[in-house]
């Protein structure tokens, strides 16, 4: 698979410069961590990293996103297992309630002889190997689901030896308030969680990055080019693949590329309400201060915000990995946020 190629790698050799991340997974996995919080900000390469990883180790990469109820997540878990069914087979058969036939996994989920996501974590675990369970952008799960999915890691934590969560996030904030090892009255309290963190690329390797893309594809752009995109995009890895994708499709003004990445990400921030838009706006056009900030939308909207209004807005948006102390953690989010209008 190219660099440049807009889907989630999944091999390693397709994976440029993750060594350090995925040794960090082997290592937290093979000293049987209970649960690995794998975070970074959005477009950081996450996805790719975990479904590399997952494809060295035994275990199923599901994806959170969307699933809203208990039979959402049998679905998601069922496709997980049948998308990697040659590897986990030997972890299935003989299972009550999961026929395994071929390359093809059949959970029973419902009626006589099924069998519930924990039961199943519990069957796998008795077969004495170490088994990953990755579920991606857990954050996004609501209540009552999201009671029930803290309450079987918790259990898996307890009980479960040979189970391994990989819990992944980027809105890190978010995850680490569903997660609640710190709110007393959730059931992980006070677990210990082993946290490996997603860096942006530094400059050295951004460019090496652009350079191999282009020459994989049989295009070179300008140094001038490729050091425009490094300092605009700053490392973030699902950026540099986007504006590489762009160009050697035939796109070559920079403004041009540059424009239709803000216009990516402005859809993303519009789903925020017209208050969270507007501090947003007060931070990417230098508002540095909560005290700024309140100024900023007193005079822009003739409306003094409560103070416990503004302060839980800022709260969020940090919770969201959109900002941090009042600077933007992605540069295209910034650029987006000075055209909102709330």
């Amino acid at each position: 698979m190219a660099l440049f190629d807009l889907r989630p790698k999944y091999r390693r050799e397709d994976l440029f410069d993750r060594e350090k991340e995925l040794g960090e997974l082997h290592k937290a996995v093979d000293q049987g961590k209970p649960i690995i919080a794998l975070v970074g900000v959005r477009r950081i390469g996450k996805t790719s990293i975990l479904k590399t990883f997952l494809n060295e180790v035994n275990g199923i990469y599901v994806d959170m996103r969307g699933v809203r109820k208990e039979s959402d997540l049998e679905v998601r878990v069922t496709d997980s297992l049948n998308s990697v069914a040659d590897k986990v087979r030997r972890f299935l058969e003989g299972i009550r309630g999961v026929v395994v036939a071929g390359l093809s996994i059949e959970v029973k989920w419902r009626g006589r002889d099924s069998i519930s996501f924990l039961g199943l974590l519990e069957e796998i675990n008795k077969k004495g190997r170490r088994f990953v369970v990755a579920l991606d952008e857990l954050q996004t799960v609501k209540p009552p689901l999201s009671a029930e999915l803290r309450n079987t890691i918790a259990y898996s934590y307890d009980n479960l030896e040979n189970i391994t969560f990989i819990v992944a996030g980027s809105e890190i904030g978010l995850l680490h308030d569903f997660l609640g090892y710190e709110n007393y009255s959730s059931p992980l309290y006070g677990r210990y969680i082993h946290e490996t963190a997603i860096e942006r690329f530094n400059h050295d390797s951004a460019r090496e990055f652009l350079i191999k893309g282009f020459r994989e594809e049989g295009v070179e752009p300008s140094e001038e080019v490729v050091e425009i995109a490094i300092n605009f995009f700053d490392g973030i890895v699902g950026w540099l693949v986007f504006f590489g994708r762009k160009y050697v499709d035939g796109y070559r003004n920079f403004d041009e590329l540059k424009k239709m990445a803000v216009d990516l990400a402005r859809e993303e921030l519009d789903k925020l309400s017209s208050r969270e838009k507007i501090v947003l706006k007060a931070i990417a056009l230098g508002c540095d201060t909560w005290s700024k900030v309140r100024s900023f939308i007193a005079e822009k909207q003739g409306v003094a915000i409560p103070k416990s209004t503004l302060t839980r807005i800022i709260d969020k948006l940090e919770k969201l990995s959109i900002i941090k102390d009042y600077s933007f953690l992605d540069p295209v989010y910034k650029e987006a946020a000075k055209t909102l209008t709330p």
